[in-house]
């Protein structure tokens, strides 16, 4: 089978086969690879190079993906995934990430741990459960969590002063307040407890 190749845009090379496309890939990779030099291609060949093609597509796109933010390896494979990128492709581009250094679950874990705790104020179950669904194993999960400072009643607090502070003097308000510090992760008594400890801060500001 003939192999031909044609320069295209924003340094990429359009692969055909017979004259028929077959694929894209970046120049810099077809130079550098074997199949630069070849002007016929058998189908073992053929597989070879597409296969080789569809991991560098994922790769790069990788790349593009980690420069934008965090992620974790299943949920990289996932993203690449809904991108029109193969899974087995998506596998190895997340493997050679991993070899890299570049992809990390635990350093991802740690961030976004951090980030759910401090910007959204989640609770610990909270955060372990979006830990957990963006693929984190568990042992990870577990170890990240417990390395954190668990002050939830001040946290509680924290959310409290800025979003129900003044909705608090009427029962649908407080009830209010309590559902959404609920969503957040905290149980009942938990909330309980810093509303008790708001209330008796609150009268000793108003005794002095």
């Amino acid at each position: 089978m003939k192999l031909t190749v044609k320069d295209g845009k924003a340094n990429k090379i359009h692969i055909y086969v017979d004259d028929e496309y077959r694929a894209t890939v970046d120049s810099d990779y077809w130079y550098s690879e074997k199949y630069r030099n070849l002007k016929e291609i058998n189908e073992e060949e053929l597989t070879e190079l597409l296969d080789a093609v569809s991991f560098r597509r994922a790769y790069n796109k990788g790349l593009d993906l980690l420069s934008r933010r965090p992620y974790g390896v299943k949920e990289l494979i996932k993203k690449l995934c809904e991108k029109g990128h193969e899974k087995e492709s998506a596998q190895k581009a997340c493997e050679r990430l991993l070899e890299l250094h570049l992809l990390n679950d635990e350093e991802y874990a740690r961030i976004l741990a951090n980030d759910l705790i401090e910007r959204k104020k989640y609770s610990f179950k909270r955060v372990k459960q979006e830990l957990s669904f963006r693929g984190i194993s568990r042992e990870i999960v577990e170890n990240t969590v417990d390395s954190l400072d668990n002050d939830a009643e001040n946290r509680i607090i924290l959310v409290i002063r800025k979003k129900y502070l003044n909705k608090l003097d009427d029962e649908k308000g407080r009830k209010r307040a309590i559902d959404g510090l609920m969503r957040l992760g905290y149980s009942y008594s938990e909330i309980k407890s810093a509303l008790n400890t708001l209330s008796e801060f609150d009268e000793d500001e108003n005794y002095d």
